[in-house]
């Protein structure tokens, strides 16, 4: 048997790259893009409001 060091880093990429791929496909089939990007705007407000609210005290 011929050993290559890439060969183990090429088949975990290769693993990690359909699994993703799984991941996504099922998030856009399933209707999941909504629920996250909703998600995106709650996160990103709160992170706004913790920004003023830190410019607040320094102020």
């Amino acid at each position: 048997m011929i050993y290559r060091s890439w060969s183990l880093l090429s088949s975990t990429v290769v693993i990690w790259g359909g699994v993703a791929t799984a991941g996504l496909a099922g998030t856009f089939l399933l209707g999941g893009k909504e629920k996250f990007s909703q998600y995106l705007c709650r996160e990103g407000e709160r992170l706004r409001q913790q920004d003023r609210a830190t410019i607040g005290m320094q102020n």
